[in-house]
């Protein structure tokens, strides 16, 4: 049965489970340096293994974002990653000012979920570091 724990994950587990769930490969410095920034996080593990995660970044006061959710692919389909941005959600809701600006970046079909949760469709841009 998963156990989900507000926690960080490490450094490695952290790109690791980007690589398995199809996300973009970090560097360990990447990860080395934002992962410790993380406002809130969770880690979904079964028998210590890391199969989820999902994290909140931001200045904690006027703007934050919700990121980093990764399920592993034969793991998917089983509500973990829905309860993953629920707890994220209720964190926010409960940890963050008023007026503070929660967002995040969903590529399609994974954009279904996160409007249930109260998102609304914007375009946005973004690029990595080269």
């Amino acid at each position: 049965m998963p156990e989900f724990r507000d926690e960080v994950p490490g450094a490695e587990e952290y790109r690791a489970m980007r690589l398995a769930a199809g996300l973009n490969a970090r560097t360990a410095e990447a990860a080395a340096i934002g992962l410790p920034n993380s406002l809130h996080a969770i880690c979904v593990r079964e028998d210590g293994r890391l199969i989820g995660m999902g994290r909140v970044i931001g200045d904690g006061g006027t703007f934050a974002q919700i990121t980093d959710i990764a399920v592993l692919p034969e793991k998917q389909g089983q509500g973990i990653g829905h309860e993953i941005v629920a707890r994220l959600v209720a964190w926010c809701n409960r940890s963050l000012p008023a007026s503070c600006y929660l967002s995040l970046i969903a590529d399609p079909p994974a954009d279904r979920i996160y409007a249930k949760f109260g998102f609304d469709h914007a375009v946005g841009m973004g690029r990595t570091i080269p």
